[in-house]
């Protein structure tokens, strides 16, 4: 039996299919996957949660006339998710087990208050210097958190046209901040 059609056996809900597969691909599905990792536990989970994904998915899944190929390439794709992952995660946690051995003081705390009246000020100066849609779609992008789709539905523009509104609008604020520490670098030096 060809690729193809242990394929459409799959798909059509076969298990003998799906253990056939696993069987002639597993070895090899190891063999590849250690190119990208050591850890044979992860190994194996991954090609495990790959076939329960495949069985799963099964009626969605698109044709193929090489089955290793499909395989090696879904497998590829969530071994380097998962690795990807467990590498930010150690990241986090020995920053979280870092102990941090600092105390702001008074004036420290008065500094930084201080500044961030500084910047308020500042952003909403150069808010002011935007246009209405430009400040709209910064608002929905920054403050409400919405995709580009969701703001282009709320302000019935094309996405385009969304995207070009946050970026000359990001471009203004950044010059305006731009020209305040420039000016404020020159206050203090004379």
């Amino acid at each position: 039996m060809d690729d193809q059609q242990l394929w459409h056996r799959l798909k059509q809900g076969d298990p003998k299919a799906l253990k056939l597969i696993y069987d002639d691909h597993v070895l090899s599905l190891s063999n590849y996957a250690k190119k990208f990792t050591s850890d044979q536990a992860q190994i194996d989970d991954t090609i495990h949660d790959l076939f329960v994904l495949i069985w799963n998915k099964r009626e969605t899944l698109g044709l193929t006339d090489s089955i290793i190929k499909y395989l090696c390439v879904s497998l590829r794709r969530e071994l380097i998710r998962r690795v990807n992952k467990a590498q930010q995660e150690i990241s986090f946690d020995s920053v979280m087990e870092y102990k941090y051995d600092f105390q702001l003081t008074q004036e420290d705390i008065f500094i930084a208050d201080e500044q961030v009246s500084e910047n308020k000020a500042k952003l909403a100066k150069g808010m002011d210097n935007l246009s209405s849609r430009q400040k709209e779609a910064i608002y929905l992008k920054f403050y409400e958190e919405m995709s580009y789709e969701e703001i282009c539905e709320v302000m019935g523009i094309n996405y385009q046209s969304v995207r070009n509104l946050i970026s000359k609008g990001l471009l203004e604020l950044r010059s305006s901040f731009i020209s305040c520490l420039i000016l404020w670098a020159w206050v203090t030096i004379f």
